[in-house]
Order: C-alpha cells, then structure tokens, then sequence
C-alpha cells in the first residue's frame, strides 16, 4: 500500500461524506454517524498495515459464525465431546 494510493482513499471518502447531504437532503439533520468517523481512521491503517485483505478479521469471523451453528444439546463440560464422538462413530 503507498502513500498515495491511502491518500487517494481518504480524499475520494471525503467527497463521498461532502456531497452526501446533496444527494441525501433529509441528512443535513443528523450528525454524522461513528462508523463516517471510522472509516476516516482507515487511511492510518491503510499506511500501518497495509491492504485491508492482509488484516481483516472476516474469516475468523465466518468461522465464529458456524462454530455458533453447531448444536451442542446444551452439554456442557466435556459431554460435547462424547456428544461428537458417538456421532462420528456410530
């Protein structure tokens, strides 16, 4: 990631953010939302960590995601072992 390349990032999003209330009137009543405030912190990870696929978090969070899909039974203390052993083996 160079310089530039972030620095284009964070232009391109500050004129997406300048002309969201002409496109989008009824906004000039909000305040801005954290996640406008967040997205401009991007630019300083973008020149620390490089390109966003090298650090973000989505894979670990999809394995999250099916790990909660898998029903337990609600065993809890090492019966979810037996619970996956009996299943595999029998």
């Amino acid at each position: 990631m160079t310089l530039a390349r972030a620095t284009t990032f964070r232009s391109l999003l500050k004129q997406w953010v300048d002309g969201l209330h002409e496109v989008h009137p009824h906004t000039k009543a909000h305040q801005n939302r954290t996640n406008v405030h967040v997205a401009f912190h991007l630019y300083e990870f973008l020149i620390l960590f490089g390109p966003v696929i090298s650090w973000w978090c989505f894979p670990f969070e999809r394995l999250i995601g099916t790990i909660q899909k898998v029903n337990t039974n609600n065993h809890i203390g090492g019966m979810i072992q037996l619970s996956f052993y009996s299943t595999c083996i029998f």
